[in-house]
């Protein structure tokens, strides 16, 4: 069977970030959890996970870009490459939604207890 790579890579690059998102994640979570709770710990390791994407990428930037220190361009995504771009976008999307999946529901009757704040 010959795997075409280069399609891959062309192509699906990014869900490569996000499975390495997600294994990021579970490592910082299973460490979390010797002193969190275990929801707390899943979502300080997806946390963890999104800012290393954004670090990497920026640095990415940096290096591509050649800026002198102390770097605050990088901060500038929207001149990041595409493919800058699309390793970090998805990824941080994706774990920022589990995240979102995990917090806590709000229910309706606290909701209404507090409108008389």
């Amino acid at each position: 069977m010959d795997i075409p790579w280069g399609y891959i890579q062309r192509h699906f690059d990014w869900l490569g970030h996000v499975v390495e998102g997600f294994c990021i994640a579970a490592v910082v979570a299973l460490l979390f959890m010797a002193v969190a709770p275990r929801k707390l710990a899943l979502i300080i390791g997806l946390a963890f996970a999104a800012g290393h994407f954004h670090g990497r990428e920026k640095r990415d930037f940096e290096v591509a870009a050649k800026l002198p220190p102390p770097h605050l361009e990088g901060y500038e995504i929207w001149k990041w490459s595409w493919d800058q771009a699309t390793d970090f976008w998805p990824t941080a999307l994706i774990l920022a939604g589990v995240i979102f999946a995990l917090l806590p529901k709000r229910s309706r009757s606290r909701k209404s207890n507090h409108s008389d704040d």
